[in-house]
């Protein structure tokens, strides 16, 4: 297995794991604007997107990206390092603090989609991917048109399918729609998996109902209630605002400054 990565900077490592239908490229504001700040920033292509290799894919979901991680962590000599995570890139983090805590300073977890965590979760995730496999069996290899389905099911018809995000977010249809969906979402925490105080989820200013609802039940396995970024406005912040998640870090890391 071979995981293309990349790093800037200099000072206590960060590793950024992106979220569903993005891949490293995709994060490099955001990884630029925080070693700017002072940090070592690693981030990288997680298995089966971009220039990683698809050995074994899709493979355990969630659990499997979260060794990758470990294992990156290790070849680069960068644990402990703070890792935040995007979307399900948070879930992939959150994982990871559970199955490797010596690994991880912080995990910080960005609005993950972890539906697997609430008590309708499975139905939801049903609602969710039956009307892209539909469009996949009636358009085999379609991942681009399924890709295209969900946004508009996730949206309720309402995402604009020609904007720079989304046209660059085609290139890992595949990916969304074979494992961050089925595998990563459906990942479960329990009581005492993940070590105390070594976690935390993060909110928008005006987050999405169900990105609230899955905070405050990590919060309960986390044991830390969910933080509201200041300055985000939306889900994608990392992705359109790179300082906003680059001031935030820096004043965890100086809370006077």
């Amino acid at each position: 297995m071979r995981l293309a990565y990349r790093t800037a900077g200099d000072g206590p490592s960060v590793l950024l794991i992106h979220g569903g239908a993005e891949d490293a490229t995709m994060l490099t504001r955001q990884a630029r604007a925080i070693a700017a700040r002072g940090r070592r920033v690693i981030w990288y292509d997680r298995r089966g997107t971009g220039g990683s290799t698809r050995d074994d894919w899709p493979g355990s979901g969630a659990d499997q990206h979260a060794d990758d991680a470990a294992a990156l962590l290790r070849e680069l000599d960068a644990a402990p390092a703070t890792v935040l995570g995007f979307s399900s890139g948070g879930i992939v983090a959150l994982a990871l603090a559970a199955r490797h805590p010596g690994l991880v300073a912080e995990v910080i977890a960005w609005e993950p989609p972890a539906v697997g965590m609430l008590p309708d979760g499975e139905q939801l995730r049903v609602a969710l991917h039956e009307p892209y496999e539909r469009h996949l069996r009636e358009h085999p290899g379609d991942w681009r048109g399924a890709y295209h389905v969900l946004l508009r099911t996730l949206s309720q018809g309402a995402a604009d399918l020609d904007s720079p995000t989304v046209r660059q977010a085609e290139a890992n249809a595949e990916a969304i729609l074979r494992d961050d969906g089925p595998l990563i979402t459906a990942r479960t925490f329990g009581a005492g998996e993940i070590p105390a105080g070594r976690a935390v989820v993060a909110l928008s200013e005006t987050p999405h109902p169900l990105h609230q609802a899955i905070g405050d039940r990590l919060a309960e396995v986390t044991g830390r209630p969910p933080l509201t970024v200041k300055g985000a406005g939306s889900h994608e912040v990392y992705l359109e605002s790179p300082e906003v998640i680059a001031g935030f870090l820096a004043r965890r890391e100086h809370p006077s400054g």
